[in-house]
């Protein structure tokens, strides 16, 4: 379960930016201001609330309009609160839609298919040189909706138990619709990259190498992720042998802030563990909150059609390692209001609930930062390296054992 502090500070983030934001947007708009936007003797209009995301990740909130040939609406970026106006053509279901600024300038399009429950399409700006996949679905109320996609879309999990009186850990990561599989088998470490199905069932066969789960196949339920399945094919079909036990897993949470010209999104895992889940938490907190505030500080001038989304602010944790005790990996914190990308790695121990260090490692009498300067001097002069290469890795400051 994720901690009840790392929703606050989420909470306090959107209420902050919602609070401060001075683009447009504040107003609360329904249906009856759709159909103002038609003429009065128009029939069979149908108005519907549509919710979904935009880049897979912004939510947005859409009330839209058609009588089967044209089609008016607004839609809202949740976040911000900014809001735009549209309007265009409904042609057999497919929409030919303007966006529209608060000063009723062209600002972007949306194209897409629509079929009164479902719109699939896309957004693209005003110069038709980006573009972002935008996919919506029918709601009863916007706040019904709550985006769950990207801790579904990516995660790790470690299973433990019994098969065939043999003890098992076995770890499964999901990266869209790829698992990656690993289990030890006689002190050998084996991986199998297996491609699913999108089912809410997916079930994974390893390949034939692994001798132990021949003829075996992984059963995985995506609505209840605490326990796997393992089946074999026997004379009456398959039959389930035994079932592992979720002991560990690692999500990715996303925070997303969209306005007029910005676009910010940060994904960061968490675990459960909650004293890791806040430590991470915390590199990520003032740094949001910086950009955000520089976001807004340069958003003022909202009238410009050239400038939808030209600024962009990320930051993501890649995972080296993931065990039961350990994780390590490397933050990386990007911003196109600064140059360069800072690169924060990092080993955590979840047993000691701390951060782990290099005097933890090594012996407070050993010199460890001219061990390793002096050991990435000759690792440097032992490769063979194209010129231009060796150059540019000569202006490196090679920060991660000084940042451990």
């Amino acid at each position: 379960m994720l901690t009840i502090c790392i929703r606050q500070l989420f909470f306090t983030l959107a209420a902050t930016i919602l609070l401060t934001c001075t683009l447009i947007g504040q107003k609360s708009f329904t249906k009856a201001d759709v159909r103002n936007m038609f003429p009065s003797s128009t029939k069979d209009l149908w108005i519907n609330n549509l919710c979904g995301t935009l880049d897979k990740v912004h939510v947005v909130e859409m009330i839209i309009g058609t009588d089967g040939h044209t089609c008016k609406g607004l839609y809202r970026m949740r976040n911000s609160g900014i809001t735009f106006l549209f309007e265009g053509k409904d042609v057999n279901h497919q929409l030919q839609l303007v966006e529209l600024n608060d000063e009723n300038r062209r600002s972007g399009f949306i194209y897409g298919q629509y079929d009164g429950e479902t719109f699939t399409g896309s957004w693209m700006n005003a110069d038709k040189n980006i573009t972002f996949p935008l996919n919506l679905n029918f709601v009863s109320a916007f706040d019904n909706y709550q985006s769950e996609k990207c801790r579904k879309q990516h995660w790790q999990r470690i299973y433990t138990g019994k098969a065939d009186d043999k003890d098992l850990i076995l770890q499964i990561s999901k990266d869209d619709l790829v698992f990656t599989i690993c289990n030890h088998e006689n002190e050998v470490r084996m991986k199998d990259v297996i491609v699913g199905k999108g089912s809410r069932v997916e079930i994974l066969k390893f390949g034939t190498e692994n001798v132990f789960f021949a003829n075996k196949s992984i059963v995985l339920d995506t609505a209840d992720l605490g326990k796997i399945s393992i089946i074999q094919l026997d004379d009456n079909g398959y039959e389930v042998s035994s079932s592992l036990y979720l002991t560990t897993y690692l999500e990715h949470e996303c925070f997303e802030y969209t306005d007029y010209k910005s676009k910010l999104i940060c994904h960061r895992p968490v675990t459960g563990n909650k004293k890791f889940d806040i430590w991470m938490e915390s590199k990520f907190r003032q740094w949001s909150q910086e950009n955000i505030s520089r976001l807004k500080s340069g958003n003022h001038d909202a009238s410009g059609t050239t400038d939808r989304w030209i600024q962009a602010v990320d930051g993501w944790v890649e995972i080296d390692l993931f065990l039961r005790d350990l994780i390590s990996g490397t933050i990386y914190l990007q911003s196109s209001l600064a140059t360069g990308t800072v690169k924060i790695p990092f080993i955590y121990d979840m047993k000691s609930d701390k951060e782990v260090v290099l005097n933890d490692i090594f012996d407070n009498k050993f010199d460890h930062k001219a061990y390793f300067q002096k050991e990435i001097e000759m690792q440097k002069e032992a490769i063979n390296w194209d010129i231009s290469i060796k150059k540019m890795d000569c202006q490196s400051a090679f920060l991660l054992w000084y940042t451990l």
